[in-house]
């Protein structure tokens, strides 16, 4: 992500984002950068965590997008280290991160790293979060075979399964692509009542174009 800021003009920073359509790419590095700020120096949210994003984008809105990348490339020596020492808590800010950088490419007409290492791992944990929603809706397994390897999600008898690559189950299960496309997408069961449970953010009205 920084490699490609570096690459922004300045109105460039400006470019809404489409699979965060409330966000610019500069909203999104604030937000990314906020967090390993504050994380790194001790301040977590306080309960719900939007007051606490939202505030991160606007303490940042007026600085350059170049001074917010050397923030956070000046936090990350700090946020780094803790990700890489307590995995199991922090675990869904590489994920976040990862989506991100999705995000950020698709705005900016610069697609790539689809089969990163980073992809990878983070349609690994966007199942994670999956787990965690079938079993508050006590819905039964989900069956994956990603980038053909198999996998079982959840508890019980699978109800629903889903073969495709690592990239689209990060963009499939991380609500990036709309219900039409999730509805095409290779799955096999009752889609319609694991969807509370697949997808935990309502899916966009439009197509990225992914």
């Amino acid at each position: 992500m920084t490699e490609l800021a570096t690459e922004l003009e300045v109105d460039g920073s400006r470019i809404m984002v489409p699979a965060c359509p409330e966000w610019s790419v500069h909203d999104l590095f604030a937000h990314v950068a906020g967090i390993a700020t504050d994380l790194a120096a001790g301040r977590p949210p306080d309960g719900d965590s939007q007051p606490w994003v939202d505030r991160q984008i606007a303490e940042r809105r007026n600085r350059p997008l170049g001074e917010i990348v050397e923030e956070w490339r000046e936090s990350a020596e700090v946020f780094e280290p803790m990700i890489a020492g307590s995995p199991r808590v922090f675990w869904g800010l590489t994920y976040d991160t990862v989506v991100h950088e999705h995000d950020l490419r698709n705005a900016i007409d610069r697609p790539g790293e689809r089969d990163s290492a980073g992809v990878r791992l983070a349609a690994r944990l966007g199942l994670k979060l999956v787990k965690h929603d079938l079993a508050r809706l006590g819905l039964g397994a989900f069956r994956t075979t990603v980038d053909g390897e198999e996998m079982l999600v959840g508890e019980g008898e699978p109800g629903l399964s889903l073969s495709t690559s690592s990239f689209e189950c990060l963009r499939l299960l991380g609500s990036r692509r709309t219900l039409d496309e999730v509805r095409a997408a290779d799955f096999r069961g009752d889609l319609d009542g694991y969807l509370p449970g697949i997808l935990h953010m309502e899916p966009p009205v439009r197509s990225l174009g992914e």
